[in-house]
């Protein structure tokens, strides 16, 4: 029985007719969909964590150690834990400064490997009492009082069946754990400071004290500040420098940490937009010859259409219709490839670029997979333009109507 073939469905016969070019042009726009896609979905994390890093900023200055500033710093981007440390009294003499509003101070412990986790653990220690960088973000997930024992985990631990974390050999009862912020907070547990001599005993006992046991319950690896409006963070930090007459200090400034990280981040998103633009002229120019070389090879098709009674915007309809088949078909491709590319790998890729990278919310990726697809289709219609203007041309519509 002869199959029956309506001039809607015609389109999509001939794809079918000719499966080596219906892939081949399918692959190329499946190919400039993950760039396109792909690099826009990576654009769109890349800022999401920069937002929630500045987010959880806080403060606008930290007071360390003078010879711990880079470590300070990776506490705030993505770098490995660590632990430093001044004695507490420090706090007092800083907070007589002119220019500071609020004042707290946290301790900074880096465990051993745990099992919770593939890499240390970075312990922060922190005062409930005082803390106005912490206790907001805590406070969306965890609206009770910290007690002393207990831990706050960050996204990223791993937290056994009994709601416990084992850090030091110890087995600290979880409170709560926080949302995702695609930085390294989401790879620290947080504890009060009533806590910190715990972790130091524990330490102590498995053989690696992370602090010397006569300091542990008056270290303090920062102290965080909080200007008052009129004053910058330099002016705060040249006020404590002459207040304290401590020289062997060091000064950490969340602000500028944060627009050096846009600045790096703003480099990334402008490579990845010029390769997107250059990839997709290179794929458009190969579509384009496909596209117009198959125009000669369909004369003869064209002809037969036109002895069957279409007419010249009907042949240009067939042309336009099968286009967007091709990109709609490779639009769904290069969405999925990507996807499965992405999604499943986002805490590598966030260690790999060493930014804050935080896998932006749903209805924003389902908006560009709608965009990504109306791109994929325009690309295939943008491609068959060249022939859809010579099935258009006069002379073209004379030639296929007299059968040749």
């Amino acid at each position: 029985m002869t199959q029956h073939i309506t001039l809607g469905g015609l389109p999509l016969v001939n794809l079918k007719r000719k499966p080596f070019r219906t892939a081949a042009l399918t692959i190329v726009v499946a190919m400039l969909t993950v760039a396109f896609y792909g690099g826009s979905l990576l654009s769109m994390n890349l800022e999401a964590g920069l937002n929630s890093m500045q987010e959880r900023m806080g403060a606008d200055l930290m007071v360390t150690p003078q010879n711990t500033k880079n470590e300070a710093e990776a506490l705030l981007t993505n770098g490995s834990a660590s632990t430093f440390y001044f004695t507490n009294e420090i706090t007092d003499e800083v907070a007589k400064a002119d220019g500071i509003d609020e004042i707290t101070e946290q301790t900074y412990i880096s465990s051993l490997a745990a099992a919770c986790c593939d890499e240390k653990v970075q312990i922060i220690g922190f005062n409930p009492d005082t803390d106005f960088v912490i206790t907001p973000w805590i406070a969306s997930q965890f609206d009770g009082t910290l007690q002393r024992g207990q831990i706050v985990a960050g996204a990223s631990i791993s937290v056994s069946g009994n709601n416990t974390v084992k850090l030091y050999g110890h087995e600290f009862p979880v409170a709560a754990q926080l949302a995702n912020t695609g930085a390294s907070l989401d790879d620290s547990v947080f504890v009060n400071m009533q806590t910190v001599p715990d972790v130091v005993g524990y330490s102590a006992k498995v053989g690696h004290a992370a602090i010397p046991e006569e300091y542990a319950d008056k270290a303090v690896s920062a102290v965080l500040i909080k200007v008052k409006d009129g004053y910058s963070a330099q002016q705060v930090a040249s006020n404590i420098t002459k207040t304290t007459g401590i020289k062997s200090l060091g000064y950490v400034y969340p602000g500028g940490i944060t627009a050096t990280t846009k600045s790096n981040l703003n480099v990334i998103i402008r490579y990845v937009t010029l390769f997107v633009a250059v990839f997709w002229v290179m794929g458009l120019i190969v579509l384009l010859a496909v596209f117009s070389s198959a125009m000669n090879e369909r004369k003869r098709e064209f002809a037969a259409y036109r002895i069957l009674g279409a007419n010249r915007s009907t042949l240009v309809g067939i042309i336009v219709k099968e286009s967007a088949m091709i990109g709609a078909l490779g639009g769904v491709i290069g969405i999925a490839v990507a996807s499965l590319a992405i999604f499943p790998f986002s805490t590598l890729i966030g260690q790999q670029l060493q930014l804050p990278y935080l896998q932006t919310n749903m209805w924003n990726v389902l908006a560009l997979i709608a965009v990504s697809v109306v791109f994929a289709v325009l690309t295939g219609l943008l491609a068959s333009v060249a022939t859809a203007v010579k099935l258009s041309a006069p002379e073209t519509y004379l030639t296929l109507r007299e059968g040749e």
